[in-house]
């Protein structure tokens, strides 16, 4: 055992190097592997149940079968200068026969990933594989095979920050090396063929370990960002959500304040009217209701509303309100903010047409512009003050109704938020012939 000797060191590397290059393969596969969504939670530590840890322990324990059949087969008996280290392992290894691989790499990786239950299982089910095999040190094999499963998992359920950083799993490795090596030397007799083991396969064993290890450790942080990263993605989305419905919170006061004016004054006028009114409203609220806590609707959805809002706005307007839409029915599946449509006609209702003669005309269309819907609200009103025209929608504005052009100014805000800066609101306007209000957004359809 002369570790000066310099042909010995070049064994060590050239049988390093034999092994390396089918670990690669292996840790290539498992990045590949872990991409699938089932896996990535087999492996999500804190998050482990027993129906991910089934698929994982299978997944480790056939790594670190692959592991040991992919290495090399060894002869104690033989001078170890004189090993044939391309040779494959055969279906049962010889009474004098080892094999030298990354099983204990595998077992290693599935402990200090998925815990102390992933690494027995599959240090269990890899070490009946190595038993199975044979050959010498079949049982010290097997059994530390388990024992190191257990003892990375161990690690890092009692102590996870050591395997939170390379330098903990790099000693991880080494430690669960030696102690595998020091298991084949006590179980294991003659002891001049145990310590003959040790010494052929110590070093090139320990660098295939540390550095699988560590490479498992990066693959893993990499899963962790993702992870991270999504958690970031759903808090953010969560945000968003929140200050949706906040803005939607404001937009539905200021509607429902209008609606009241409006029954107030079909009670004074015409009390069966204002009966009919109440119900239909009723109505309206219930489906309203309905969309509170989505972010999006469907195109169809929104139609179907507003269609209820028109049409209870007849009861007190009759014929003197007229509208059409006008859309291909494949449009109907693409969402669409809730209320977008209905805070435009109502826009419409309460500003374009105020002190001018009926009819009231509303055309509403929808129509596809490249990879955008473009919606379009129509009417034939009073037109909107150039001075006006240019901060509508982008800020509260002023006017002599009390719109003060609020819901328009948090639609938009609305729009952005559900559909990103892209969304575009404007208005074109002549005065004394009528306003074309049109709102551009993304297509987006439900999976």
């Amino acid at each position: 055992m002369d570790f000066l000797n310099m042909s010995i060191w070049l064994h060590w590397f050239y049988e390093t190097m034999q092994i390396l290059p089918r670990l690669f393969i292996v840790v290539v596969a498992a990045f590949i592997a872990i991409r699938f969504e089932w896996l990535r939670q087999a492996l999500r530590g804190d998050e482990l149940k027993w129906r991910y840890r089934g698929p994982a322990i299978l997944v480790f324990a056939l790594l670190a079968i692959i592991g040991t059949h992919s290495g090399i087969p060894i002869d104690i008996h033989q001078d170890l200068l004189a090993i044939d280290l391309t040779a494959k392992i055969p279906e049962k290894l010889g009474d004098t026969q080892a094999v030298v691989g990354f099983r204990d790499t595998m077992v290693l990786a599935s402990g200090l990933i998925g815990g102390p239950w992933v690494g027995f299982g599959a240090g269990l089910l890899a070490g009946v594989e190595r038993y199975q095999l044979g050959g010498f040190a079949a049982q010290a094999g097997s059994l530390a095979t388990l024992l190191l499963g257990v003892f990375a998992g161990g690690i890092r359920f009692l102590k996870p920050d050591w395997v939170a950083t390379v330098k903990g799993v790099f000693w991880v490795a080494v430690v669960g090396t030696l102690l595998h090596r020091l298991i084949i030397l006590i179980m294991v007799r003659p002891y001049s063929d145990a310590l003959a083991l040790t010494w052929e396969v110590v070093v090139p064993v320990m660098v295939v370990n540390t550095l699988g290890c560590a490479l498992f450790f990066w693959i893993m942080r990499d899963l962790d960002r993702d992870r991270l990263e999504n958690e970031v993605t759903e808090a953010r989305l969560l945000a968003l959500q929140s200050e949706l419905r906040a803005l939607r919170a404001q937009v539905e006061p200021h509607f429902l304040n209008n609606t009241l004016n409006d029954l107030q004054d079909l009670i004074g006028d015409e009390p069966e009217k204002a009966i009919a009114y109440v119900c239909q409203l009723a109505e309206f609220f219930n489906y309203t209701r309905e969309f509170t806590e989505l972010n999006t609707v469907s195109l169809a959805q929104e139609f179907e509303q507003l269609q209820r809002y028109l049409e209870l706005q007849q009861l007190g307007l009759g014929d003197k309100l007229q509208f059409s839409f006008e859309f291909d029915e494949e449009l109907l599946a693409i969402q669409v903010l809730p209320g977008c449509l209905l805070t435009l006609v109502e826009n419409a209702l309460k500003h374009g047409f105020k002190g001018r003669p009926a009819p009231y005309q509303l055309a509403v269309s929808a129509q596809v512009e490249g990879e955008n819907l473009l919606l379009k609200v129509t009417d034939n009103g009073r037109g909107i003050a150039p001075g006006r025209l240019a901060e509508l929608g982008k800020n509260p504005v002023q006017s002599e109704n009390k719109g003060g052009g609020v819901a328009l100014h948090q639609l938009l805000q609305s729009l952005r938020l559900a559909f990103g800066e892209s969304v575009e609101l404007g208005f074109t306007s002549k005065t004394g012939q009528g306003t074309v209000a049109r709102l551009r957004q993304a297509k987006r359809r439900v999976a």
